[in-house]
């Protein structure tokens, strides 16, 4: 092959297109991103349009996780245990130039459409058509926001919107919000208004689970990691008897029973959000059935007017620039890819960062992207350990990657992962497929 048929093309260089860029760079393969937004860190930079970053985001993961972080980067002493937004952003700057990886990256040049030729990709981007050997496809899940129909928005009067656009409690001062959703970032945004609006709803379908930051002084996932399940603070471990303990029962709040074990759904770093509920700032509402002039109307019966509705209610994982038929989305929001990288048929077409996981998932991006390298690599150089490999994408046979955890039946679960085991049985596929 010559120089450009072994040459890869990534799209997006967010988190997940800089994990990408640097396995590529390391397994000395030729490689192009192609980025539609002037700089790189996707969601993390604010100024990016569509990003769904907002002043108050942090890091829900903390710094000190090997997940949070790319293996010899480090974030700063001078982070906050967990960073900021632009404390991630100047991170992973600094990710791309300390491995010199700019000038591979082609900002403001979004990739227009991506067509399978032979075994490889046309990939047409800047107006530009060029082949490339493979496609990975890195440009994230957090940029398609999923509007839910509101019967009688059309008369509401205020302002309803995804928190998409959402950026300061500024926003939002002095009006009457309603929050829709649990997420992290529906319980930031609440908490924003808080101190902000003059009355807040926060609107749920469904009880959660509010995990501290902190137990005992330390970042609370480095003391899951670090204590086994925490078998040194209850006996026998019984995480709800410990949420309850250092945080209260959710209906203490005002909030609907989970249904479901802790953790069995994506955590809720957040318990600011409870501070608020006890002080009468937040106040805890059901889910919505229609809107008339200025009031929402809840399926409980309750009434209240409000100024604007804040829709957290999450994001389709859209790829635009491939056709509707070469993805398949298991009915959920997320493409379906064997192992969540290689997709099931098209053998040299990748996905990475279309995962959801219970912990920070850097560390995660970096070993898929490195197997995706290997993959790549072998297919190139010819490598029967390639063939043993792709018999295994066509199999479908996957380990069981949710640690034997019943989730939630959400879209948002569709593809979740628990990070040990997603990071172990990465590792496992490396070894003993492709390093000799």
């Amino acid at each position: 092959m010559s120089n450009e048929d072994r040459r890869v093309c990534v799209v997006g260089a967010g988190p997940a297109g800089i994990a990408a860029a640097r396995a590529l760079k390391a397994a000395g393969l030729g490689f192009d991103v192609f980025e539609k937004n002037p700089g790189v860190g996707g969601i993390w930079n604010p100024d990016h349009a569509g990003s769904p970053m907002y002043d108050s985001a942090h890091f829900i993961s903390s710094k000190g996780m090997s997940t949070s972080t790319f293996r010899g980067h480090p974030f700063p002493g001078s982070a906050a245990v967990y960073p900021s937004h632009a404390e991630v952003l100047a991170y992973l700057e600094g990710v791309v130039a300390g491995e010199g990886l700019l000038p591979s990256i082609h900002l403001s040049m979004p990739v227009e459409r991506a067509e399978r030729v032979g075994d490889g990709w046309n990939v047409r981007a800047g107006g530009m058509t060029r082949n490339y050997a493979a496609l990975i496809c890195a440009s994230g899940s957090l940029w398609d926001p999923v509007m839910p129909d509101i019967e009688g928005r059309d008369c509401f009067g205020g302002m309803i919107r995804h928190s998409v656009s959402y950026r300061s409690a500024d926003e939002i001062r002095g009006k009457r919000v309603v929050v829709v959703g649990a997420g992290n970032s529906a319980v930031d945004i609440a908490c924003d208004a808080a101190r902000s609006a003059v009355s807040v709803s926060l609107s749920l379908r469904r009880g959660y689970w509010f995990v501290p930051k902190f137990i005992g002084g330390r970042p609370t996932d480095t003391v899951f990691r670090d204590q086994q399940g925490l078998a040194d603070w209850v006996q026998p471990p019984n995480i709800e008897a410990l949420l309850e303990l250092l945080v209260g029962r959710p209906e203490s709040f005002g909030l609907p029973r989970p249904d479901h074990a802790p953790f069995s759904s994506h955590p809720i770093m957040n318990t600011e959000v409870l501070h608020h509920l006890g002080h009468g700032r937040i106040k805890a509402r059901t889910s919505i059935e229609r809107v008339e002039p200025g009031v929402v109307v809840y399926d409980d019966g309750h009434r209240e007017p409000a100024d604007e509705i804040i829709l957290a209610t999450g994001y389709r994982a859209s790829v635009p620039y491939l056709a509707d038929d070469v993805l398949d989305f298991e009915g959920g929001n997320r493409p379906r890819f064997w192992m969540r990288l290689f997709h099931p048929t098209h053998r040299n077409l990748y996905g990475l960062g279309f995962i959801e996981t219970n912990s920070s998932v850097y560390g995660l991006f970096e070993s898929g992207a490195e197997l995706i390298a290997a993959h790549i690599r072998a297919g190139l150089d010819g490598n029967p350990a390639r063939d043993a490999f792709d018999a295994e994408i066509e199999s479908g046979r996957e380990p069981d990657l949710t640690g034997g955890r019943a989730l939630i039946g959400s879209m948002r679960h569709v593809g979740y992962v628990d990070s040990r085991i997603y990071q172990r049985e990465l590792s496992v596929l490396l070894n003993s497929h492709f390093t000799a």
